[in-house]
């Protein structure tokens, strides 16, 4: 199978994959890197947790992102080896609070990682004791503020450090001798830029108690993409409240970075999937499932655009609830709700669900002998050209 069509039409016009597809859609993705490049205050990093696929980072660094958020050492070895392949140097933040202690000495010493991130003493002991040389290796916090938010997944419950204990914390870290810096995470798919300034004026809070001049403040991801169901404004506006906060709260603004997954790569993916089975109680079978490239569809109700396709061709009409099963032989293998599909939809048709370009093939397992993993190029994106006629929310950064 060729790596690069012009089109869903002409891929379908040319093959009848077996296998889910996910469209890569370049243009989508250096748009969105250029908006964060030009629109955000400070540096740029992308979260690789999101999708780490070659075609992502190697786009990346095409588009000159030379800083990761890296949480393993399988992910620094990946963005590290793809750099050098491209002739570039890059910056990994290994910002998983939580580390093994031999994956902290061989980060540093042998893959020379000079950012991490830590939540709790226990960490920081950990870090001290294998890290020689503290003034030239930087440590964020990672704390949490007491105001919640609306977000759909809240990561401050397994990660962070109370106001109290950050505040400890940062003063430990500059007495050691390492650059002092702070960092949060409001929460996936944040529709609202007020958590920013709540965070960032906490951090300003933390910070001045603790008595340190901040090397750095990481504003995290959390940059919401657009979905059926969950949205929020332009990302410029999260851009221009969070430079302002940082201007109110605190004397010496630091240096900001931020480290976007979603918000970057969500919109420039779509995994193409294949009718395999359907039943006449409405039930459908795809050639992916929740143990592949739709994992998140069982955890959260963000409403993904649907696009049908037979013999090459968009199918529409009068449509139908479907209970959408994956191939596997494991009953949880099911979408927790029925999705809107056309009645006349049959074994041998296509759906193609935009917007999985985040947590899709990067949460994928191979479990029963299927697999979710394979890439092509694909320059237009169906979806992006039929917005407007099918009044679907535009995709972000376009």
């Amino acid at each position: 199978m060729p790596d690069m069509y012009m089109s869903s039409h002409q891929l379908l016009q040319q093959q009848a994959p077996e296998q889910p597809l996910y469209l890569f859609h370049r243009s989508l993705l250096t748009q969105s890197i250029s908006q964060f490049q030009q629109g955000f205050p400070g540096l740029l990093t992308y979260a690789v947790k999101a999708n780490p696929n070659a075609l992502i980072i190697e786009t990346m660094l095409e588009q000159g992102v030379l800083a990761y958020d890296v949480a393993s050492l399988a992910e620094i070895a990946l963005v590290q080896g793809l750099a050098e392949k491209a002739g570039q140097s890059v910056s990994l933040h290994y910002h998983n609070p939580i580390k093994s202690e031999p994956a902290i000495a061989k980060a540093w010493h042998e893959y020379g990682v000079r950012s991490f991130a830590l939540d709790d003493e226990f960490e920081l002991e950990k870090i001290c004791r294998q890290i020689p040389d503290p003034s030239g290796t930087e440590l964020s916090v990672r704390f949490v503020a007491p105001v919640k938010h609306q977000v759909v997944l809240d990561l401050n419950t397994k990660f962070g450090a109370d106001v109290k204990t950050a505040i400890k914390l940062l003063r430990q870290v500059a007495e050691a001798g390492f650059k002092a810096s702070l960092t949060f995470h409001p929460g996936t798919q944040c529709t609202d830029e007020q958590a920013y300034v709540d965070f960032i004026a906490c951090a300003a809070e933390i910070a001045e108690q603790a008595g340190v001049s901040l090397h750095r403040l990481n504003v995290g991801g959390g940059f919401p993409a657009s979905y059926v169901k969950s949205f929020g404004p332009n990302l410029e506006r999260y851009f221009d409240v969070i430079s302002q906060a940082v201007k109110q709260y605190f004397v010496t603004p630091p240096a900001l970075v931020c480290e976007p997954g979603r918000g970057l790569v969500n919109d420039c993916v779509s995994l193409l999937l294949k009718v395999i089975h359907r039943r006449e109680n409405n039930s459908i079978f795809l050639n992916d499932g929740i143990y592949g490239g739709l994992l998140e569809m069982k955890m959260v109700d963000l409403g993904w655009p649907l696009l049908c396709w037979r013999n090459g061709q968009l199918i529409d009409g009068p449509k139908d609830r479907f209970t959408v099963f994956g191939p596997t032989c494991d009953a949880i293998d099911v979408l927790p709700s029925p999705l809107q599909l056309p009645k006349q939809l049959a074994a041998g048709d296509y759906i193609e669900m935009p917007l999985m370009g985040a947590y899709s093939s990067a949460s994928a397992t191979q479990f029963n002998g299927f697999l979710s993993a394979t890439y092509v190029t694909v320059q237009e994106s169906s979806y992006c050209a039929l917005q407007q006629y099918y009044g679907l929310p535009k995709a972000s950064g376009l």
